[in-house]
């Protein structure tokens, strides 16, 4: 199992940076009308780059699960909340910035 965690643990890093090299041009070119304000757009990458770190660590307690029995299920629970506390700053960024980043 413990070959099983470290995989599981690699395979997330891998597929998180996947998710950061595809999502960072989509957020350079969200202002490339000049509409928005430049401390928003700036704001919104900042934010987006810290939620894709809070679900890059989300991976070291959903690896860890799988060769410790004993704290398994407290383990997965922090998988879970780093997980959607990442994904809600992601989306909330964009939210925020789609509809109050305008000049």
């Amino acid at each position: 199992m413990t070959v099983l965690g470290v995989a599981i643990m690699v395979l997330w890093t891998v597929l998180c940076l996947v998710w950061a090299v595809l999502s960072l041009p989509g957020g350079l070119m969200a202002n490339a009308s000049g509409g928005f304000s430049p401390n928003a757009h700036m704001t919104m990458l900042a934010l987006l780059a810290i939620g894709q770190l809070i679900v890059l660590a989300a991976g070291i307690p959903g690896g860890r699960a799988f060769f410790e029995d004993a704290d398994r299920a407290a383990l997965l629970w922090w998988m879970a909340k780093l997980v959607a506390l990442g994904v809600v700053l992601q989306i909330g960024a964009v939210a925020w910035f789609f509809n109050f980043g305008r000049r």
